[in-house]
């Protein structure tokens, strides 16, 4: 393995092998406002899509907004540093949208009574193989978890309030497509 495909591979955290610079499996690391770590979220490619297994702590019980963001940059305390949300397709926001969702448009996250989340979801409009869907890109791509749900209709958020998680996916790297 070179010494650039090397670099590229520990700068996603890969965990599973690397395949000409293209990670299988990228564990995210969410931090909250304050900077500290919450949770991780894994990703990996799937037939159907890119699978996200997210495990995080401390949020408050009940439904959060969960949404892929165009910037990987997770500037603290508001993270508007990482943008709106991954839509290369052009599409609106919410996944009860009739004219189709914006790729980076999420299932809700739930945090049980003691703060904790664990789902498994799969995001079938995005992807780490080359193509206008992929988040290797020069800029990157955030995960975000929001304070409230997403109502999985209103333009531009869904009503989800105010971004208080984030992690970044990928890295700006020189040889990421934009």
């Amino acid at each position: 393995m070179g010494k650039k495909l090397a670099f590229i591979c520990l700068s996603l955290l890969a965990i599973a092998g690397c395949d000409q610079g293209k990670p299988k499996e990228v564990e995210v690391k969410l931090r909250n406002a304050a900077g500290d770590e919450v949770g991780t979220a894994t990703m990996s490619e799937q037939p159907g899509g890119v699978q996200i297994k997210v495990k995080a702590k401390g949020f408050e019980p009940g439904s959060h907004g969960f949404h892929i963001h165009k910037i990987g940059e997770c500037e603290a305390p508001s993270f508007m540093s990482a943008g709106n949300h991954f839509n290369p397709d052009g599409k609106e926001h919410g996944l009860l949208n009739q004219k189709g969702a914006e790729n980076g448009d999420l299932p809700n996250l739930v945090a049980d009574g003691s703060g904790d989340i664990k789902a498994k979801i799969t995001a079938p409009n995005i992807s780490f193989k080359e193509g206008k869907k992929t988040l290797y890109r020069k800029s990157g791509a955030a995960l975000i978890i929001t304070e409230n749900p997403d109502d999985g209709m209103t333009q531009p958020t869904g009503n989800s309030g105010k971004r208080i998680a984030c992690g970044v996916i990928t890295p700006k790297t020189k040889g990421y497509k934009e």
